[in-house]
């Protein structure tokens, strides 16, 4: 699963635990490789594996949802959200990847 480094490095400190996609890329138990893209080209030596995967609605985020994926909070994540994803529309559901590093 790609990701950027600023991402890698939240990963792999226990701070980012999921990731919303929009669509799903990996299925419950599927081990993939922790990959950087962009800033970062090359794969970090480590792996996640896959512990559920879930449609959620970005109108259902919360601060723990935030917290999950990394940031504060959840202006936080939606400021980060609208910079690198694009418009936060609250409306769109998204894929939430759960995973452990291993």
């Amino acid at each position: 699963m790609m990701f950027t480094k600023y991402l890698i490095d939240l990963i792999l400190e226990g701070k980012k635990t999921i990731t919303s996609r929009d669509k799903p890329l990996n299925e419950v138990g599927e081990v993939t490789n922790l990959m950087a893209n962009r800033d970062y080209s090359k794969i970090s030596g480590k792996y996640i594996k896959i512990t559920e995967v879930y449609e959620k609605a970005l109108s259902e985020f919360t601060d723990i949802d935030a917290n999950k994926e990394g940031f504060e909070n959840l202006v936080k994540f939606k400021q980060y959200w609208e910079k690198n994803i694009g418009e936060w529309k609250p409306n769109i559901v998204v894929w939430v990847h759960e995973f452990d590093v291993i």
